[in-house]
């Protein structure tokens, strides 16, 4: 029995069947929870990269206003929340025991650290259906697959 779930989300049709199926295994059964995860690549504003490739060009001076940057990522990550939470509300209807959350990173290495990282039971994922060679060459779904530590369900 898993309790804590987490679903990478990538708007596709796999990955709302994967919430679909989430939903169901975690139908009645007191406490569980659901995360439901999308992970972005924004650029890191933070990196030494980034600053040093700023100041090099002009557009920024000498001090960065970290704050304003944090910020920004911060509202970024809000509304992206907010737009996948309007998504999947045809799904979850008034489910109480759902969260949406948004990371930066790599999808593969991001999924798996964050379901490590927070003790999930299960990953419950869509897979895109592009067949073993693509999974080879490194879909999300096999990496994950590989790399979890946790049971996955891949969903088509």
């Amino acid at each position: 029995m898993y309790k804590k779930i987490l679903v990478p989300f990538d708007d596709s049709e796999p990955s709302k069947n994967a919430l679909k199926n989430a939903i169901d295994m975690v139908d009645g059964i007191e406490g569980a929870t659901i995360t439901v995860l999308k992970v972005v690549e924004w650029h890191d504003y933070n990196a030494e990269t980034f600053k040093i490739a700023s100041r090099m060009s002009g557009v920024l001076g000498d001090s960065l206003d970290m704050n304003a940057i944090s910020e920004i990522g911060e509202e970024a990550e809000s509304e992206e929340a907010a737009r996948i939470r309007e998504d999947i509300s045809g799904i979850v209807g008034d489910a109480a025991n759902i969260e949406v959350t948004v990371a930066n990173g790599s999808p593969h290495d991001t999924i798996v650290a964050y379901a490590s990282d927070l003790d999930f039971d299960c990953i419950v994922m869509g897979h895109r259906g592009m067949g073993l060679v693509r999974g080879m060459l490194g879909s999300v779904a096999f990496s994950v697959l590989q790399k979890a530590n946790k049971p996955v369900l891949v969903v088509k």
